[in-house]
């Protein structure tokens, strides 16, 4: 139900789906999202890649954040590429159309069949591999092109920050098993200390 091909023949029903399933509008930011958005505030950390598609980044003050698979924030025209926010979606049913030019108004996320964004991609790679340190955090690491992404960094220390081991751990400096939010807030709350 959440593939392109179901998106296209049988479109009340995936926003049906959708709305029941993928927009959570009373999710906040996470003590996690704070301590990211802290450390961008301090310039300490220069951006942050995503497979999530909640846009709690952002609310938290992220403000370079790539997201590799969308967001359910932002949604588009199939047919002549208006915009539209996540409250233009959950009012228009069963399916929102257009205003412009009456096309079904997309969420602006990858669904199953569909290709990652170029300029994201490029974005996130940007970033890692010019990173002198890279924290991977709340991630198995099996969900791939998002996996592979480790591949591109040439920095000196690497961090994993997850309950469960990672194929990338004998590669990590540091492997913590915690909770990522409550590590991230942790170490935020040190260097306040500091």
């Amino acid at each position: 139900m959440a593939s392109h091909r179901f998106f296209v023949n049988h479109t009340e029903e995936f926003f049906s789906f959708y709305r029941e399933r993928f927009v959570y509008l009373d999710a906040k930011p996470n003590a996690g999202h704070l301590a990211l958005a802290e450390l961008e505030r301090r310039n300490i950390l220069s951006a942050v890649v995503t497979q999530n598609i909640d846009g709690l980044h952002q609310i938290a003050g992220s403000r370079v954040v790539y997201e590799l698979h969308g967001s359910i924030r932002r949604s588009y025209c199939v047919k002549c590429g208006a915009k539209y926010d996540v409250e233009f979606v959950m009012k228009n049913i069963p399916v929102p159309h257009c205003e412009h030019c009456g096309g079904v108004v997309k969420p602006n996320v990858v669904l199953y069949g569909e290709q990652l964004d170029n300029e994201t991609i490029a974005g996130a790679i940007r970033a890692i591999a010019d990173a002198d340190t890279l924290i991977v955090g709340g991630t198995s690491l099996i969900v791939y092109p998002a996996a592979g992404l480790l591949d591109y960094f040439r920095g000196r220390h690497l961090i994993l920050i997850n309950k469960t081991a990672t194929h990338a751990d004998a590669d990590a400096e540091l492997v913590i098993r915690e909770n990522i939010g409550a590590t991230l807030a942790e170490a935020v709350a040190l260097l306040k200390r500091t």
